[in-house]
């Protein structure tokens, strides 16, 4: 494939467009904030020709098979492919919010984490295929899809909650009073159907009152035993759950779906591969106790492969841990970080469940009063007699507040707490596909790897040689108090 050296952004964004077609896109629009209701490129992707965004399978569905559209590749030397987001998953701006994005302030930890690379890690760098995801068909079509399956009555209509900048979609209420299905119309193109049916509410069957007047109440101290056991077997959520699979167009191997079930609910999802690889592209719905599917999940994208670019090596990927802008959604198995409260403990900063905190050994008991405490012995010490009481009048004295000479020496600076730094060694990688949002609000799976070692978690780090991508501004820490 020829790789263009001196065509412009907007020139080569129209060039790799598979329809032929496109728009001139500012470069005041190109650093807008992100999901710009005007941006001519998001435009521009929305309405490409369905030759262009064809779909792997019809309708909502997203297949996991690897067949893919070759759009071509952009040269990094050019500019980059992709603008990230603020955030790993950006959220619309609240009505009225401060001009000064939340996510360029970052928390400052507990604890730095220093990350090495183990000698076992590669240091060969590669290449890997960029995935642009394009939203399939429109939220009307995907929302009657989705509520003709599930029994939801009632024609699309914008949600109550709907932004411009993060279109909302819904069939059925949004107040809970019975099933509906939603969907936002950006990213992926996730939908999601709410059962409410799924956890009726529970009957009373003994009530206390408590209080006296004005202030009181009734209490509930005993409800029906809630409905549990009634919801499918492991089997039969797997063979529920393919059914609903292939009926929304999703292609997947019934091997690859993941089934738990207990008492109180069963659960099946699926991982959407691309080229061999699971991503953290999701298809998954849950039954309650009480057999009644409680809700359900999937998306709207076909994926288009956005050309071949190259890779650092893991051990060069672990340098990029220490900065958040490299992550990437990964898919499920290597979604983690619940050690981060078991390290914060180990570096002393809390007490975990179970742990005793030590008494102090010099602390001064008071004795037992034998008036107050039935249990305390009583003494067969004599009382000591109180002491007598001076009433010679005291001498003066002189109660001024003493004189404070004024130092020259500057006031001193409150210090900043001093951080502990743990380190980590990184001894073991696995390549992943990466799910990205870029700066207009759309969705890509780019090259990654899974990073973990002793006393880690799995962590996923974009691995695109510097250039492909254009990496938000950097967050200023928030100091802790």
């Amino acid at each position: 494939m020829n790789t263009p050296t001196d065509d412009s952004l907007d020139d080569r964004l129209r060039k790799s467009d598979p329809a032929g077609r496109g728009v001139k896109v500012p470069a005041a629009q190109r650093s807008q904030s992100p999901r710009n209701s005007n941006n001519p490129l998001r435009d521009w992707w929305l309405t490409t020709s369905r030759r262009a965004r064809r779909s792997l399978v019809g309708g909502v569905g997203v297949t996991a098979a690897a067949l893919v559209i070759v759009a071509g590749a952009l040269s990094p030397a050019n500019g980059p492919l992709i603008v990230l987001a603020d955030s790993p998953n950006p959220q619309p701006a609240a009505a009225g919010s401060s001009a000064v994005s939340d996510s360029k302030m970052m928390m400052m930890p507990f604890v730095n984490y220093e990350y090495v690379a183990g000698d076992n890690l590669s240091t060969s760098s590669g290449r890997g295929h960029v995935y642009r995801l394009n939203l399939n068909g429109t939220p009307e079509s995907v929302l009657q899809r989705a509520a003709t399956y599930f029994g939801v009555m009632g024609a699309p209509q914008k949600s109550q909650y709907f932004d411009p900048n993060w279109p909302t979609y819904v069939v059925g209420p949004e107040d809970g009073t019975s099933p509906s299905v939603t969907v936002s119309w950006t990213g992926t193109g996730s939908w999601w159907y709410s059962n409410p049916a799924a956890y009726p509410e529970q009957a009373c069957l003994h009530e206390h009152r408590v209080g006296k007047g004005s202030d009181a109440y009734v209490e509930c101290t005993e409800y029906e035993p809630a409905i549990t056991g009634l919801n499918p077997s492991e089997s039969e959520t797997r063979r529920l759950a393919s059914e609903f699979f292939k009926s929304m167009g999703v292609s997947f191997d019934v091997a690859d779906i993941t089934v738990m079930v207990d008492e109180w609910s069963s659960f099946a999802s699926i991982a959407i591969k691309v080229a061999g690889h699971p991503t953290a592209i999701e298809w998954s719905m849950s039954w309650s106790g009480n057999g009644e599917i409680s809700w359900a999940q999937g998306n709207s994208v076909s994926i288009v492969d956005a050309g071949e670019f190259g890779t650092v090596s893991d051990a060069a990927a672990v340098d990029r841990l220490a900065d958040w802008r490299w992550f990437g959604s990964g898919p499920t198995n290597f979604q983690g970080g619940m050690r981060l409260m078991k390290s914060s403990v180990d570096a002393g900063f809390g007490v975990s469940e179970g742990d005793v905190a030590p008494s102090d050994a010099s602390e001064t008991t008071e004795p037992a009063d034998p008036d107050t405490d039935p249990t305390a012995e009583p003494s067969s010490e004599p009382t000591q007699a109180p002491a007598p009481v001076d009433t010679a009048e005291p001498e003066p004295t002189d109660t001024a507040a003493p004189v404070v000479e004024p130092s020259d020496s500057p006031t001193a600076e409150p210090t900043e707490p001093e951080i502990p730094v743990k380190t980590i060694t990184i001894d073991k990688a696995e390549s992943a596909l990466l799910l990205v949002w870029d700066a207009s609000g759309d969705a890509w799976l780019v090259p990654g790897v899974a990073l973990t070692g002793v006393d880690s978690w799995w962590q996923t780090v974009i691995t695109l040689v510097d250039g492909v991508i254009e990496l938000p501004p950097a967050s200023e820490p928030i100091p802790i108090d």
